[in-house]
């Protein structure tokens, strides 16, 4: 499979920032990270950066426009330097149609974007901009690791990135870290974040979810 796509594929290295596709752009590649990470955002029309994820390596993104032949969705940029592969979208599509675990693996990730947004948009509909933050939080800690009530963050997030993922500000981030660090849930370790405890920040939002 891996052979049959680079026979089609150009790889494409990326500098710090440089802006891979953007919103509304009209192509149908297909986009594999091989190494860095990309970032999806919305710049809205007030200046504001709406930030949906991050991709790292074995990720793929374009795979919407490719499928249904529409406008790009959002913007992705490099957050540092990243290497990805670029497959057009008809051999894309042919592999899809040949390969039953590439469609598998295609509807998984999309099963996962879907089950994540749907997660964001109720937090955005029901929950208090703390709340929210909690809640990215406990994300971001559950992505390093499912398991234990100690998770560090390295290098921690930035406190406007968060704010962009929760549609609020920097100050707002500061002052609910700092809270949080007061009461015993997280504690920084110079360039790290470390959530001390998994179990009562999980609390915190259910709490709030169930209001």
């Amino acid at each position: 499979m891996r052979s049959r796509l680079e026979r089609s594929a150009f790889r494409r290295t990326l500098a710090p920032g440089e802006i891979l596709f953007s919103r509304d752009d009209v192509d149908d590649n297909v986009y594999f990270v091989l190494a860095g990470t990309l970032r999806i955002i919305i710049h809205a029309p007030n200046g504001r950066v709406v930030l949906f994820r991050d991709l790292g390596p074995g990720e793929a993104i374009g795979e919407l426009a490719a499928i249904d032949g529409g406008r790009r969705s959002a913007t992705v940029e490099a957050r540092g330097p990243a290497q990805v592969m670029r497959v057009r979208g008809q051999a894309f599509r042919d592999l899809v149609a040949r390969e039953v675990t590439v469609a598998m693996a295609l509807l998984q990730q999309s099963i996962r974007y879907v089950r994540e947004l749907t997660d964001r948009v109720y937090e955005f509909s029901s929950l208090a901009v703390a709340n929210r933050i909690q809640a990215e939080l406990l994300r971001l800690a559950r992505e390093v690791s499912a398991d234990g009530n100690s998770v560090l963050l390295s290098p921690a997030p930035r406190h406007v990135d968060i704010a962009d993922r929760v549609s609020t500000h920097r100050e707002a981030v500061t002052r609910e870290l700092g809270r949080l660090a007061r009461i015993g849930i997280v504690e920084r370790q110079g360039r790290r974040l470390r959530i001390t405890d998994m179990k009562r920040l999980s609390v915190l939002v259910d709490e709030a979810a169930n209001c």
